[in-house]
């Protein structure tokens, strides 16, 4: 039965570290398929209850991709997180 206590702090303590860290620059690697990996960089915009959403910029067009923080916590997505000033 602990290992659900830990993993119920772990979801706690990431939540609080995209909170954090919203409207910040970030980096994000995404599992793609069978071991490969897509690299993405976007901004935290909003923060919810079992959700974040991260918005991107191409050159043509923006758009918002949604993540849970079952995500980060199975290491489906790794986040890491940039100063204010890169990435733009």
């Amino acid at each position: 039965m602990s290992d659900a206590f830990t993993d119920v702090a772990k979801m706690k303590q990431i939540k609080e570290d995209i909170k954090n860290h919203e409207g910040q620059i970030v980096e994000l690697t995404l599992e793609n398929g069978r071991k490969r990996e897509k690299n993405k960089q976007g901004r935290i915009t909003e923060v919810y209850q079992s959700l974040f959403i991260v918005e991107y910029q191409d050159p043509n067009n923006t758009y918002v991709e949604s993540y849970t923080y079952s995500d980060v916590l199975t290491e489906k997505i790794l986040i890491h997180y940039l100063n204010d000033g890169m990435g733009e």
